[in-house]
Formats: structure tokens, sequence, C-alpha cells
């Protein structure tokens, strides 16, 4: 009995792994296998129908900077999107896709007035700018301001001379400050 290493008979083991190696193939069946995987035009073939991505380990949707459903994050309820970030978020409200989920929904356009500034009259434009002064006048206005009511000094005076009294009482009547 060993209590070492294990030790092998190595011409044995030669016997034992040759004999049972696997499937054995003819001399036939292995042409074609090597037909098979080594005809290059059709793996070329399969390789450009794969497309571009083919070999890429992440794909596009799993970078996207939205994810369905309500989550943390910026959610556009017209969307049923959620962003990580506002900028992300006012893209998406200025893009394309979210005027035409919202035309979809309400049948009416986004952006009711689309104009140009040349297409725009200087009448209604002095309109919209009147109206917006007198709103903004009328909001800012100042109010008569009531006037302050003064306590008349003579009372405080009376206040800080008692304060002394008592100070000067307990002894400590010079520590205080030197604000009056």
């Amino acid at each position: 009995m060993s209590f070492g290493r294990r030790t092998w008979n190595r011409e044995d083991y030669v016997g034992t792994s040759t004999a049972s190696d696997g499937p054995s193939f003819t001399d036939d069946e292995l042409a074609q296998l090597k037909r098979k995987y080594t005809d290059y035009h059709a793996l070329m073939q399969t390789a450009s129908t794969a497309g571009v991505n083919h070999r890429t380990l992440v794909s596009a949707a799993s970078v996207s900077s939205h994810k369905r459903g309500k989550q943390f994050g910026f959610y556009c309820e017209l969307c049923d999107l959620t962003f990580k970030d506002t900028l992300q978020y006012i893209d998406h409200l200025n893009h394309r896709s979210h005027a035409v989920r919202f035309e979809q929904v309400f049948g009416e356009p986004l952006v009711l007035d689309a104009r140009d500034n040349d297409d725009v009259p200087i009448e209604e434009f002095r309109e919209a700018y009147e109206t917006e002064i007198q709103r903004f006048v009328k909001q800012h206005a100042e109010k008569p301001k009531e006037k302050a009511v003064k306590k008349p000094v003579v009372a405080k005076a009376a206040q800080q001379e008692e304060q002394s009294d008592m100070a000067r009482i307990m002894g400590f009547g010079s520590f205080g400050s030197s604000k009056k």
C-alpha cells in the first residue's frame, strides 16, 4: 500500500486511451465535415448576412438614454418613457417622436403657431408687446406703503436705565457691551 503519490502504468494507460477516443469517422465522413467547415465562400455569405453589429457585445437598445415605464428619473407620461437626466428629457420633449405622439393622442399639432419672425405682421407683434408691458406694469406697480409708526424713544431709554441699575446692584455693570 502506497501513501505517497500515485503511480501510473503508462503502457496500460496508452492502450486504453486509443481504444476509447470517441466516435470514429470513416474517410468519406471526415472529408465531408472538412468541406462543410472550410467552405469559405459559404462562411463569407453567412457573415455578410449577419449584419454589421454581429460581433458587438453591447446592443444599441441597452445603451439607450431612456427606459420604458415609470421608473426613477424624469418621466414623460405621454410617451411612457423615463429619462436619467434633464438634458435627455428636454431633448426628448423637443424631438420629433414626442411631437408625433402628441399629435396621435390629442389630434392637434404640438406647436400651434409655427411661423418665422418674417411671417408675423408688425401690428400683431406691437399688440402682443403692449399687452405684455401693461401686464408687467400692473403686476409690479408700487402700492402705497403705510407710514411706520415710531415708538417713543423715552420708553427705550427708561428700560436701558433700569438694566444698568440692576447691573450696578449685582456688581457686573461694567461688563456690558460697548454698543448702545
